[in-house]
């Protein structure tokens, strides 16, 4: 009876490994560290969309920028657009505004505002408030909202995060592993078989 008192200890569900839960580890801070990952437990979407638009603001090539903004403006109710315009032209001199509310005119503009004096287009958008605003859902239904979710679901801008993430937004480690287990990637002598080399040494 001993041997079956031990096979039904073996048998029984383990108990869950300490420090995880059923929906896994938690993952770390992104601040500082990197592209902020889309969505997150508990995080406000239109708050998640800004955070990665002020990075995007922050790090992408003006030429990158620009082109998220022509597509994220083309995406917005020519009432959106003006107000745009409005509120840009606001904080520019006369001779770096946008004569047209068209996307591309606005994106140039809006780009060039930005790399002047970065933080303009989130003061500008967000009616003046600052970085950090979106605590307590102060985000939400403003144009700063709008604009940030459009500017973010363009694909320049999912190319960018892309690129700034190598490809992997799901932190699954296995995707780095994918060259170590190519035949041949590290062993040359993996793709031999065939006798392609015919023992020429």
């Amino acid at each position: 009876m001993g041997l079956f008192d031990k096979l039904r200890e073996r048998l029984a569900p383990s108990a869950p490994a300490q420090g995880h839960t059923a929906q896994g580890p938690v993952p770390r801070n992104y601040a500082g560290q990197g592209a902020p990952r889309p969505g997150g437990a508990g995080k406000d979407p239109d708050e998640a969309a800004v955070e990665r638009y002020r990075y995007m603001l922050r790090t992408a090539p003006p030429e990158t920028i620009e082109q998220a903004h022509a597509e994220a403006f083309a995406k917005l109710t020519p009432e959106q657009r003006r107000k745009v315009l409005a509120d840009v032209s606001a904080e520019l001199p006369p001779a770096e505004r946008a004569t047209s509310d068209d996307p591309r005119s606005l994106a140039r503009m809006a780009t060039r505002a930005e790399m002047r004096n970065p933080g303009t287009m989130e003061r500008t958008l967000g009616g003046g408030r600052g970085a950090g605003m979106g605590m307590g859902g102060m985000i939400a239904g403003t144009l700063l909202a709008s604009v940030a979710g459009a500017f973010i679901g363009t694909a320049i801008a999912d190319a960018f995060f892309d690129d700034e993430t190598g490809g992997d937004t799901g932190g699954d480690p296995g995707a780095e592993e994918v060259a170590a287990e190519d035949p041949g990637a590290e062993d040359p002598g993996a793709d031999f078989g065939g006798g392609d080399f015919g023992g020429d040494f």
